[in-house]
């Protein structure tokens, strides 16, 4: 399969197309504000609303600076409250996908309801508003699941990116390939976790770690007009408190199937109808903790690099820069390809009767850049055969093979 990445034609841009590298933007970085939102609800078993409610109580008591180790025993009255509030959400909840945001009044009612009788009226006040404002605050950056994403395109000759994406067609697009669907990325630090074959040579045993370099999926993102939902308990059952014993008997592995299962996977891979035009494939940084921009930026592996095309209005300044750009990053990524290593050059022309652009090839990468000279081997240097190979590959990325 080919892939694209549609780019303007700045200092950035070049300086990324000279290292072979993409960005993995975070949900807020990216240019749909719904990137990466689910729908929260709340479905699973008893004790998973009464671990639920000791959670919210225990983060209302250790969060608070009211809770002293002088008032062990107020704290112990609410924690006692747990197992009938959980009791009493969950018949409230039923069997039904409860909502994530009507949980901040469901449960002040319940701890009304429960703890009237056991809890002094100031201490029922205070408990109340301390959960309030975890329930608001504090569990929605818990429930946070950042993600690091790549986003390319299936389709090189679409106005409407070239439009958006690349600086109304004075910029660039990338032509990435892949036989199985999958991208190899590279980084200068080991901060890629992922797993291998085990090193001590045992068959069907595998290693996880963290790493180098990593195999990514491409995915393809899903258009709709409803936002994935995700059962919040698989988001939280890590957090809640156990026991020794429980711990020991993995009861927070077994928890997980008293959840049932939704949309998580989905998170990310779904936009909103009117973005269908993209045609967008994701891959996504194979991290599980919170990343600074700058480890974010990943080489691509040369094997899946395979060409550029110019835009219709693109400068011949910048696409000098473009071609000596793509010239550097050859050269300093040497090791990783082979003698018959290509990388070709195209350009896309808007086409006459149209809003369509054709794709017309205009030579390979060379191996030579003397001064004015650029690396770049035009077709009337070429023989029969790679003019053939080239054209070939145009109709491929017109979508025309």
């Amino acid at each position: 399969m080919l892939f694209y990445k549609y780019q303007k034609a700045g200092n950035l841009d070049f300086s990324m197309l000279r290292q072979g590298e993409v960005y993995f933007a975070s949900a807020g970085e990216l240019n749909d504000a719904s990137e990466c939102r689910p729908r929260f609800i709340l479905k699973g078993s008893e004790e998973l609303w009464q671990r639920l409610t000791q959670f919210i109580l225990e983060h209302a008591c250790f969060g608070s600076d009211y809770f002293q180790l002088d008032k062990k025993d107020e704290i112990h009255q609410i924690l006692n409250l747990s197992v009938t509030i959980g009791r009493l959400l969950k018949k409230q909840a039923k069997n039904k996908d409860f909502g994530i945001e009507s949980l901040g009044s469901a449960f002040r009612n319940a701890l009304k309801s429960c703890g009237s009788e056991k809890l002094s009226p100031f201490l029922l006040h205070m408990t109340e508003h301390l959960t309030s404002n975890f329930i608001q605050e504090g569990l929605p950056q818990i429930l946070l699941d950042e993600k690091y994403i790549a986003s390319f395109a299936l389709n090189a000759t679409n106005p409407t990116m070239w439009g958006h994406y690349a600086d109304a067609e004075r910029g660039f697009v990338r032509v990435f390939g892949s036989e199985d669907g999958k991208v190899k990325v590279l980084s200068d630090i080991n901060i890629l976790r992922g797993t291998r074959p085990s090193k001590m040579g045992v068959a069907d045993v595998t290693e996880i770690g963290i790493y180098k370099d990593e195999i990514l999926a491409l995915e393809r993102v899903k258009y709709g007009k409803e936002v994935p939902k995700v059962n919040a308990f698989h988001r939280l059952i890590h957090r809640f408190s156990y026991t020794e014993a429980e711990d020991h008997y993995d009861v927070p592995l077994n928890l997980g199937g008293d959840a049932e299962k939704k949309k998580e996977h989905l998170v990310g891979l779904v936009k909103y109808s009117g973005w269908r035009y993209e045609k967008e494939v994701r891959a996504f940084f194979p991290a599980y903790d919170s990343l600074l921009p700058e480890v974010r930026t990943l080489r691509i592996g040369m094997e899946n690099i395979k060409g550029l095309v110019f835009g219709p209005k693109m400068s011949l300044e910048n696409r000098a820069r473009a071609v000596l750009g793509c010239h550097l990053m050859k050269h300093s990524r040497a090791s990783e390809i082979g003698a018959e290593y290509e990388f070709a050059f195209f350009e896309a022309q808007q086409a006459v009767d149209k809003f369509d652009f054709a794709i017309r090839p205009v030579g390979i990468l060379s191996g030579q850049y003397f001064g004015r000279y650029l690396p770049l081997k035009p077709l009337s240097e070429l023989d029969k055969t790679t003019i053939s190979r080239l054209n070939a590959f145009a109709g491929q990325i017109s979508g025309r093979e």
